[in-house]
């Protein structure tokens, strides 16, 4: 018995003509424009990312750090005064320029926005001072190794620290990471005029 055979048909013939070369052209100028997307996407992405990067790592690098915050009274039988912030960077921080910096102090009732003066503290603004400069001559802007002083006229906005009372204390930079720190009045000043806040 014969095995059946399959005859498969061959055609080994090509499509020519101005068709095929039309359809030639058009993959050729698909694959270009989608090769040109590519390469510019890639681009954008690159400057994007480099931009990012770098701000984020001045974010992670200028961060403060608040040593303590001191407030005063003006006498031993009313509230603090004052309130002194004491600040220096953290490991690796960037130098920060008080001028550009912006203080807000919360109560329980009202909130306040500071801005820097070279002048004494209003209702409007904080002093900066610097208590150890490495520099040797002090400045506004703080610097790695430098202990500043932020000074809140608690008078001038109206917002006396009083016993048993809770403030909270913002320090906003242009650059960097916000830091935040609560203050509590303890339950009583006694006779001193000075009064350690935090920590």
């Amino acid at each position: 018995m014969k095995a059946n055979r399959t005859n498969i048909l061959k055609n080994d013939t090509g499509d020519v003509g101005i068709g095929t070369l039309i359809i030639f052209i058009a993959m050729v100028l698909v694959a270009a424009v989608a090769a040109a997307v590519l390469i510019q996407t890639s681009g954008i992405l690159q400057q994007k990312a480099q931009t990012t990067g770098k701000e984020a790592t001045a974010e992670v690098s200028s961060n403060l750090k608040a040593v303590s915050v001191v407030g005063t009274r003006s006498d031993t039988s009313g509230p603090v005064d004052n309130l002194s912030v004491v600040l220096e960077l953290t490991a690796g921080g960037a130098d920060i320029d008080f001028k550009t910096v912006i203080v807000k102090y919360i109560n329980e009732s009202t909130s306040k926005t500071l801005n820097w003066t070279s002048g004494s503290a209003s209702n409007i603004s904080f002093t900066y001072t610097e208590e150890r400069s490495i520099s040797g001559t002090p400045d506004t802007v703080l610097q790695a190794g430098d202990l500043g002083v932020i000074t809140i006229d608690l008078t001038a906005t109206g917002q006396q620290l009083d016993v048993r009372k809770k403030g909270t204390v913002q320090v906003i930079p242009e650059v960097g990471t916000m830091i935040i720190k609560e203050v509590a009045a303890p339950a009583t000043f006694g006779a001193s005029t000075t009064v350690q806040l935090f920590p």
